[in-house]
């Protein structure tokens, strides 16, 4: 893999988690809590419907397909309301609060010209979490069932971070409203939890913070099916 910058062109980034087989360095000192399988940035790649997803403790990344009954989940950023709808749904207006939006913008919280799947994720702010629900548990390559955004948690690869006590971890998060932080995947992950909405704004923040003490958020070499 290789360490850049991340920019607007990154795509879906998916890592499945299972906390209780890890051992991260908590920035609250609690110990680590099972969790399901959750996911952030990577890629959209080229073949219809394909996404590229790099997962915890795999060397290589794997790729899942959305479907025409793929289910999108998030909260109206309008609203406030959770809200779902399918593939084929998102160009329809919000039906959660009435608002004269797609439901597309509804999730990403500003205007999302296409109206896509693929665009409306590429809109999110790096890092925000999401959780994949596949057709068949654990394996990828049988489907995307359902997607679901959470922008109060926070999911990047990154690399600097090793030495960082848990006290750093928390200074670096919390001016960016975060109110825990602990590094996953023997330090390859950094996961945030916070008090409001993740944003584009504060994503930049981070990256420029990590910066400073010589850290970086880490891109991998997509697979060869993306080509």
């Amino acid at each position: 893999m290789k360490t850049t910058k991340l920019n607007g062109t990154c795509a879906l980034l998916l890592a499945a988690i299972t906390l209780g087989a890890m051992s991260p360095a908590r920035a609250d000192g609690a110990a680590a809590t099972p969790a399901a399988a959750v996911a952030a940035f990577w890629t959209v790649q080229k073949a219809d419907g394909k996404l590229a997803l790099v997962m915890v403790g795999q060397k290589d990344p794997v790729v899942t397909t959305v479907s025409d009954t793929t289910v999108f989940g998030g909260i109206c950023l309008d609203c406030s309301l959770p809200m779902e709808f399918k593939t084929g749904e998102v160009a329809k207006k919000c039906a959660v609060c009435g608002c004269a939006v797609s439901n597309a913008t509804c999730i990403v919280g500003k205007p999302v010209k296409s109206n896509t799947w693929q665009e409306m994720l590429q809109m999110l702010p790096h890092g925000a979490v999401l959780t994949p629900t596949f057709n068949t548990a654990d394996k990828p390559e049988s489907g995307l069932k359902k997607l679901i955004v959470t922008l109060r948690t926070v999911l990047l690869p990154v690399s600097g971070l090793d030495s960082q006590t848990p006290a750093e971890l928390l200074a670096l998060v919390k001016p960016l409203g975060g109110t825990t932080a602990e590094l996953l995947d023997g330090g390859k992950l950094l996961s945030i939890k916070l008090k409001s909405d993740w944003t584009v704004d504060r994503a930049t923040r981070l990256e420029a913070a990590l910066g400073k003490i010589n850290a970086k958020e880490v891109v991998f070499e997509a697979p060869k099916t993306a080509q």
